[in-house]
């Protein structure tokens, strides 16, 4: 068992970072729509979108260890750049490539790794959280076209995006049989958003509203008893979101140990307070076997194409804690400067926060965890 990076690895960490420090970092400063799809555009034209898409549709053909790695390193430049890296390598991109007909693959797949376009996905509903398979919006096949009625909600970058992978009941059971997706245009009649609501990462998450919204049949990419495949692709989304949190923690633990040997108190620089010391080590402890978990969950996807599922809960639970105490110590290191948003540690936890919930609860993943290890059902459902 080889836990080094090859050299090809770190060629491409360091190139994703040479990117950034030569083209993208002025325009990672922009934060408005425009200067998202101006940054989607040049990211794409430097190879670092859709890293693990199939390099025939215009994407790098990155293995999925590969891809987290790069994440990771841009995101620990900026969480802009990790974000777009993320969003069009794993998650509704790698839906469409994995159940998507030969002509969705050709047109979406394509267009984003050139840039062109953006796709979000919509999961999430009122009344269907953890509960995923609550979910009530509706689509109706009736002739050639979709009619979608429901809402969803927490979903991100429908601002700068173009079309939202939503995931749907086709059939009336109730049961998560009914659930497949459908790829609907944000320009769709009867689609409308929100203005979106600010996370603690200053994120906008917007609301989606579907009244008879009609999009062409030719849009559905799975028509029902899909729930299970859509999870199963998901999972390489979490590790997607797991790596762009390995990143903050990374860029928090790098920046905390710069600091720690400029600031000076007591006529001496603080790393040589023991306390200062010991809090550095537990913070790269953290790090590294956050990374390890990581990766080892990410290359198991190297045999079946998929991340196995019981390896992806396990990093999600324990990048997600290490996450947060790595940025929560980097910020007492710098004390009342960590504190403040004139430095970037306060924008890394806030992120970083919000790992514990999206892709599915900690709670959930160890709910999930213990029904493994068990061998054994366990449902959270209320019965009658």
């Amino acid at each position: 068992m080889d836990f080094a990076l090859t050299d090809r690895q770190r060629e491409l960490v360091e190139a994703a970072r040479e990117a950034y420090r030569r083209v993208l970092e002025p325009y990672a400063a922009d934060g408005s729509v425009e200067g998202v799809r101006a940054l989607r555009r040049v990211m794409a034209e430097q190879g670092l979108l859709g890293l693990n898409m199939p390099a025939e549709l215009g994407g790098v053909g990155l293995p999925l260890l590969d891809t987290l790695l790069v994440i990771q390193a841009l995101h620990a430049c900026s969480p802009l750049c990790g974000g777009l890296a993320h969003r069009t390598s794993t998650g509704a991109c790698g839906a469409i490539e994995a159940y998507g007909t030969a002509e969705q693959r050709e047109k979406y797949i394509r267009g984003i790794c050139s840039g062109e376009i953006g796709i979000s996905i919509g999961m999430t509903e009122p009344e269907a959280g953890s509960a995923a398979t609550a979910m009530r919006t509706r689509a109706e096949i009736v002739g050639d076209e979709v009619v979608i009625n429901g809402s969803k909600q927490f979903v991100s970058a429908v601002n700068v995006n173009d079309y939202t992978v939503l995931y749907c009941r086709f059939g009336t059971t109730g049961r998560a049989s009914d659930i497949g997706a459908v790829i609907v245009p944000h320009d769709a009649p009867g689609f409308q958003h929100s203005k979106g609501t600010v996370n603690m990462a200053d994120e906008l998450l917007f609301e989606l509203y579907f009244d008879d919204c009609r999009v062409p049949k030719s849009n559905i990419l799975l028509d029902g008893n899909a729930f299970g495949k859509l999870i199963s692709v998901y999972n390489a989304e979490r590790l997607g979101s797991i790596s762009r949190m390995l990143g903050s923690a990374q860029a928090s633990y790098e920046y905390a140990l710069d600091y720690s040997q400029q600031r000076r108190q007591f006529n001496r620089e603080i790393c040589d307070f023991q306390g200062i010391q010991w809090m550095l080590a537990d913070m790269r402890v953290k790090l590294d076997a956050a990374q390890l978990l990581t990766y080892r969950a990410a290359a198991t996807a190297q045999a079946t194409g998929l991340p196995e599922a019981l390896e992806t809960s396990i990093a999600k639970v324990f990048v997600a804690k290490a996450a947060k105490e790595i940025c929560d110590d980097a910020i007492q290191i710098l004390g009342a400067n960590g504190y403040t948003k004139e430095y970037p540690l306060a924008h890394r936890y806030a992120e970083v926060r919000g790992g514990s919930i999206y892709g599915g609860t900690m709670q959930i993943h160890k709910n999930m965890i213990a029904a493994r290890i068990l061998d054994r059902k366990i449902s959270q459902w209320k019965k009658d």
